[in-house]
């Protein structure tokens, strides 16, 4: 029931008003002065209020202010006297919804309040509808930024309408960016690539199109990713452009990688325990044989001088085949006991067990507060000890080793650096191979049991280095606190 205001100090108007309106069906509040006006409205609430121009105690321009000020959306009417056109005309540019001039006809006045209280309900719906509308607006976009891939939409010629922010993040771009080009752009090779065309082609025609590409940043940095799109026509059916989704898979691609490499280093393995197992056996016999030999030779003689040479590379010899039978049996032996685990505590408590100072090294670990990882405690000790004694043949004459840590939205990233001789740049890529050393000394299985390791986490491994200005060792474990499918 709408309710109405009359504010006019004319008993007989008063009486005549309130019958036409509560016969009509409203609700009607009566005040005889300027004062009873200003309450009563801010007590009730009205949606209407019929105001006389001239009214004792408080006059109706200044009723009128006041109710604009107090709500700007409420419905005036002015009355004036039949000669006061001009005051009704400040009026409405005070704000008044509309006028009537005395003597009023009442088939008139019901007419015109019918008429603003029915414009005064549209308005108000469309508000409402319009408030409706932005917030489902700031819902969908809401919902589309906090989506992890990227969302692309372009017109039918390829022109880029809009975009999430994870699209924003994998190209790496501003939004000014992202809408200065287009989506042939995105593609590795730009628009050369007549496949983008078809792209849109096939998705208008189809109605939708899956496939992997290599897609390319301002700075001409690339990543693989997964691209779903689909066509988004107008209401006459015909297709106005399309709606694409692009997936990063630069994680998921160094995962199968390391997965491909890691069941290489298996089989290589098991070729290695059997190489081993045979080394062994003749090595023993040609140690004894030496030996013998030895106390038979005369001292000073010409071929004693050969059997030194002989023992120690023999030595040399048993040496590598204990590091790949530990090796081997590490691998078979070692049972998995996976739990949350404090990677600086293990560190430190790793570090605790060699003597820095003696070899001339500053050791420094990042004071930082860690989320746990779900990890083996053994395989950590193994996979750090492993580490470190790296850098630390890469260093014989002291140096510096750091450890800090970086954590991203998925992974813990732990940083292994040293300030030695460096690997160089076509030898990185062998560094993770059984055998693979530069030293002259020992099997080179250290690395390879490290990036095994760091797979039976289903974390990644990357090294950065330059000759003569050290390494890094980047080892990322997830933080999700189980151990993932693997791929």
């Amino acid at each position: 029931m709408n309710k109405i205001l009359v504010a006019d100090d004319s008993a007989m108007t008063q009486e005549l008003f309130h019958d036409l309106f509560v016969g009509k069906g409203y609700e009607v509040f009566q005040a005889y002065n300027g004062s009873e006006a200003i309450s009563l409205f801010d007590a009730v609430h009205p949606d209407l209020v019929l105001l006389d121009i001239m009214m004792p105690s408080v006059s109706g321009m200044e009723v009128l202010r006041h109710i604009k000020s107090t709500s700007a959306a409420a419905l005036v009417v002015m009355m004036t006297a039949h000669g006061s056109e001009e005051t009704a005309v400040d009026a409405m540019k005070s704000g008044a919804d509309d006028y009537l001039i005395k003597p009023l006809s009442y088939r008139k006045v019901l007419a015109l309040i019918e008429e603003l209280l029915e414009k005064s309900r549209v308005r108000r719906e469309n508000l409402e509808l319009r408030e409706r509308i932005h917030k489902t607006e700031s819902y969908l976009a809401h919902l589309v930024d906090n989506i992890s891939e990227a969302i692309i939409s372009t017109d039918s010629q390829g022109g880029i309408l809009s975009f999430n922010l994870a699209a924003q993040k994998l190209w790496s771009a501003s939004e000014k960016d992202m809408l200065a080009c287009t989506f042939f752009e995105l593609f590795k090779g730009g628009a050369k690539n007549g496949y983008v065309e078809k792209i849109i082609a096939l998705t208008s025609d189809e109605g939708s199109y899956q496939g992997e590409f290599v897609f390319s940043r301002s700075d001409g940095s690339t990543f693989h990713g997964f691209l779903s799109t689909s066509a988004f026509k107008m209401s006459d059916g015909e297709p106005d452009g399309i709606v694409a989704m692009i997936r990063d898979m630069t994680i998921e691609k160094r995962l199968t990688e390391q997965l491909v490499e890691s069941a290489r280093l298996a089989a290589l393995g098991k070729i290695v325990d059997a190489v081993a197992h045979e080394v062994r056996n003749p090595l023993v016999s040609m140690s004894g044989f030496i030996r013998r030999l030895q106390k038979r030779s005369a001292a000073g003689s010409e071929e004693g001088k050969y059997f030194d040479a002989i023992n120690t590379d023999i030595a040399r010899l048993e040496r590598m085949v204990g590091e790949i039978e530990e090796y081997v049996d590490f691998a078979k032996t070692h049972k998995s006991c996976f739990g949350c685990i404090n990677i600086t505590t293990v560190i430190r408590e790793l570090a605790g067990l060699f003597d820095f100072s003696k070899a001339n090294v500053r050791f420094d670990v990042a004071a930082t507060t860690l989320p746990e990882i779900f990890a083996d405690r053994a395989y950590l000790d193994e996979l750090f000890r492993n580490l470190f004694e790296n850098a630390l043949e890469a260093m014989p004459e002291g140096g510096d080793l750091s450890v800090s840590f970086a954590l991203d939205e998925d992974y813990l990233n732990v940083f292994v650096r040293d300030s030695g001789c460096g690997i160089p740049q076509d030898k990185q890529g062998d560094i993770y191979d059984p055998f693979f050393t530069s030293k002259m000394s020992g099997a080179g299985i250290g690395l390879a049991k490290v990036y095994l390791i760091v797979e039976e986490h289903h974390g990644l491994i990357d090294v950065q280095s330059e000759e003569g200005r050290g390494t890094t060792f980047k080892v990322s474990f997830p933080l999700e606190r189980r151990q993932p499918v693997r791929l």
